[in-house]
């Protein structure tokens, strides 16, 4: 249930101009400045090894701040989060996210899972990820920490804050989604399933669904069940339209202005090389638009 290694970076020809509202991210009218905007200085570094202590125990994330993030300039922020029994470190190995945060001006983080016992194909393992079937558990309370400390450091748009994850860190994603609404703009599990709580946001949030019909650890239906979770959750009507992608299908008429986009393609268990693109193309089309996060901007 973890990262594949991708081999090489693929510019991918087809976006989603369906959902794409402009094809730069920029301050906009929605812009909601965090308490850091106020510094004239920050600390960059592709790879900057942090730790934050959530009740009594140590957090570690890497942190990836790129020179096109300037001081008093809102930049989005991107938290990525990795597969059971993978690592921060691991995934930030070999994200592609790292090619885009330069080009397109983004702060990524990349959380550090702690051991969780996981059932797999029958055998119970214990590994290092996410807790997803609580809405009140230490990888939330560490997320929000996480946030509380970024937003104080960096000057980071809170209305462009945005989650992604593949396989336990996928579910954890659609969990963020779910019970944190207030602080994520959208969400975009990958190779991920239906979560066991009962999913009910406090306002309606864009999704993003990749699954791989050939996935041998959550089998496709799981996704399918995700994609109608999320239909209920926001509201959407049944109707369907197609993105310009036919391994696409796209539910708007959701409350709050959210959409629900689901891609199903043939891949097996793993990061597809399309889905990085895709999902920052997804983010820069709903970023900001119906947002809960940081309804107050702050100096």
């Amino acid at each position: 249930m973890g990262w594949s290694a991708i081999s090489s970076y693929s510019a991918i020809s087809m976006l989603l101009p369906i959902l794409v509202a402009s094809s730069a991210i920029g301050a906009s009218p929605t812009t909601q400045p965090s308490i850091g905007c106020q510094f004239d200085q920050i600390e960059r570094g592709r790879r900057l090894e942090k730790t934050i202590e959530v009740d009594g125990v140590k957090r570690l994330y890497i942190l990836d701040v790129p020179h096109s993030v300037r001081p008093r300039t809102p930049a989005p922020l991107l938290l990525d989060f990795h597969g059971f029994g993978h690592s921060g470190p691991g995934v930030w190995n070999v994200s592609q996210f790292r090619d885009l945060a330069e080009k397109e001006g983004f702060v990524t983080v990349y959380p550090d899972g702690l051991p969780v016992q996981l059932r797999l194909l029958g055998t119970l393992y214990e590994r290092p990820g996410w807790q997803m079937t609580d809405t009140d558990n230490r990888d939330l309370a560490f997320v929000r920490a996480m946030l509380d400390d970024l937003e104080k450091r960096y000057c980071l748009d809170k209305s462009r804050v945005f989650s992604t994850g593949f396989s336990n860190g996928a579910f954890f994603s659609s969990l963020l989604g779910c019970v944190m609404a207030e602080r994520f703009a959208a969400v975009a599990p990958v190779s991920g399933g239906p979560l066991s709580i009962d999913c009910r946001p406090s306002r309606g949030v864009p999704v993003l669904i990749q699954h791989g019909r050939q996935d041998e650890l959550i089998d496709i239906d799981r996704a399918r069940a995700s994609r109608d979770q999320w239909v209920t959750a926001n509201g959407c009507s049944e109707t369907k339209g197609e993105t310009p992608q036919e391994a696409c299908e796209r539910r708007s008429s959701c409350r709050d202005g959210a959409v629900v986009v689901y891609c199903e393609e043939d891949f097996a268990h793993r990061w597809p090389p399309q889905a990085t693109e895709r999902i920052w193309s997804f983010f820069v089309g709903v970023g900001g638009q119906g947002s809960g996060a940081g309804a107050k901007p702050e100096p």
